[in-house]
């Protein structure tokens, strides 16, 4: 697996994932969003120094989807999108290891915080399989999880 930077050439295809109804189910916003919403934010996420939108492709194709936002502190804020393709076929490990050395290579990140919605086993299972451990209560209905690289 290889990370690259998304561009705007990828917005059909982030927005594919976004609007998937088990990526939705799991978001902080549930809502469908268009593609001219969409475009405004993949803009903006892309034009801003204190994010990282990644693309995660296998030998093939793409496969999922890192982004990192940074938080007070020293922190940054992880999301992971799977392809719906790609779920269930065990590489969500892969991309959000991929995703993490990407930061750390590219922005020198050291310390990643993911925020896991209650309800999402998949994902809380990922982030504790990846070294995570819980940092704060639950807010909100999302689990508050905290890694440091090395």
């Amino acid at each position: 697996m290889r990370a690259r930077e998304a561009t705007e050439a990828d917005a059909e295809l982030l927005l594919g994932w976004r609007n998937d109804p088990r990526t939705r189910r799991s978001s902080r916003s549930t809502a469908v969003v268009a593609l001219d919403e969409h475009l405004a934010w993949l803009r903006g996420v892309l034009a801003d120094p204190d994010r990282l939108l990644l693309v995660v492709e296998d030998e093939v194709e793409p496969v999922g989807t890192v982004r990192f936002d940074r938080r007070d502190g020293d922190g940054w804020e992880v999301s992971i999108t799977l392809a719906p393709a790609s779920r269930g076929r065990g590489r969500s490990g892969a991309v959000l290891a991929e995703g993490e050395r990407a930061a750390r290579d590219r922005l020198g990140v050291q310390v990643v915080l993911a925020a896991v919605h209650q309800d999402n086993a998949a994902s809380a299972k990922l982030f504790e399989h990846a070294g995570y451990a819980e940092a704060a209560p639950a807010v909100g209905g999302f689990r508050q999880l905290r890694k440091t690289l090395s």
